[in-house]
């Protein structure tokens, strides 16, 4: 298993390329985000022990962690008051 940390930030194909399936994010701090196969467990992959130290929680497959100008930009959701 692989801990992919990019120094520049990676497209989306490219993510999807480095982690072998479909990109979700377990850690999205401030500081770092981690990104993982969201099928990894269902696959049966080998646990990633580096990323399971940094994401504080059991990783299946690759992972990618980012930090810094490599860190993906999360909008936050906006909800109209009218809707709640």
């Amino acid at each position: 298993m692989t801990t992919y940390q990019p120094k520049t930030r990676p497209t989306l194909a490219e993510a999807q390329e480095m982690i072998g399936g479909y990109v979700t994010f377990i850690v999205n701090e401030p500081d770092k985000q981690v990104l993982v196969d969201e099928d990894g467990f269902a696959k049966e992959l080998d646990k990633n022990h580096e990323a399971t130290f940094v994401a504080n929680t059991p990783v299946f497959g690759n992972a990618i962690v980012l930090k810094g100008d490599a860190m993906w930009a999360i909008r936050p959701i906006e909800i109209d008051e009218e809707d709640v």
